[in-house]
């Protein structure tokens, strides 16, 4: 048996049940679970969203089954709590603190219990197909999506993801895409693509509005700022239809452009993910960093 736990945003639950789907090919013959009970009193996001968005089929493991292999923390703050001062069990494997890529990860034999984010492509990119097919993203709803969706794929199109709200002060992310990456990546974007048109992504449209508007000179460009709450996967569908991407440092961000299959594409990342020294990036050999 081996159980995946989940928690996060959209974009980090992608990232563990990427790894759940991976572990369920490479062990045909073992029960794989999902861990879901650190949902349970979590706030910050819409809840397990994978559901929601994609259609799957999972299982999931009750509390006697978390215990065999971890701690069976009934809620999000009992695991915050608990995930500080407990020791590791043997059947624990625990992403480590430089998100470096743990190659054991799927190889793993007998019970393990997974504890981390996982946000390497390596845990799942030999089945790249399965994966885009697991998250296909549902027909858009809304005639204002679906309009956009028709323009960005008839034109060489380029989606730009901006992050701002809980990034500017949180300590961790702040500050990597600044004013001058974005500055940067638009002009390289131009000179080696050369769009037509520009989609920007962001959770502060008027910032965008003001700060980039003489970057973007001439070029159209649609600001997509309604996709909110329990539907703003949809943003993320309409970053993956454009040509070209510039993202920023958000898991939502690099799944935008993941899941984008032009085959010529250009994306372009920041150099670095999180402000931690010597902590691994989950960018893609072949996305450009700036």
């Amino acid at each position: 048996m081996k159980i995946v736990k989940v928690i996060g945003g959209l974009g980090n639950q992608m990232f563990q049940f990427a790894l759940y789907e991976a572990l369920r090919k490479q062990f045909p013959q073992e029960r794989i679970l999902l861990d879901l009970h650190c949902f349970n009193g979590y706030h910050k996001h819409w809840g397990f969203e994978i559901p929601k968005t994609f259609d799957v089929t999972y299982e999931e493991a009750d509390w006697k089954e978390v215990a065999k292999l971890a701690y069976p923390y009934p809620n999000f703050i009992s695991w915050r709590i608990g995930s500080r001062i407990l020791p590791c069990r043997k059947t624990m494997l625990m992403e480590d603190a430089d998100y470096a890529f743990e190659p054991t990860a799927l190889t793993r034999e007998g019970d393990t219990y997974y504890d981390g984010y996982w946000q390497h492509e390596d845990y799942f990119i030999a089945i790249r197909e399965d994966i885009l097919k697991t998250f296909t993203f549902p027909a858009f709803e809304n005639q204002r999506n679906q309009e956009i969706a028709n323009l960005i794929t008839e034109k060489n199109s380029c989606a730009i993801h901006i992050r701002r709200g809980d990034y500017v002060k949180d300590k961790l992310f702040r500050d990597i895409c600044n004013l001058d990456y974005y500055q940067k990546a638009i002009q390289c974007m131009r000179e080696t693509t050369n769009p037509d048109i520009f989609c920007i992504f962001s959770d502060d449209a008027s910032w965008c509005r003001e700060h980039l508007g003489a970057l973007l000179g001439l070029v159209e460009t649609i600001f997509v700022d309604w996709n909110t709450g329990g539907k703003s996967f949809q943003d993320m569908h309409l970053m993956s239809l454009c040509r070209h991407q510039i993202i920023a440092n958000s898991s939502f961000s690099w799944w935008g452009a993941w899941l984008n299959t032009n085959k010529n594409k250009t994306v372009i990342s920041p150099q670095k993910w999180w402000n931690i020294k010597d902590a691994h990036s989950p960018i893609s050999n072949n996305w450009l960093r700036i």
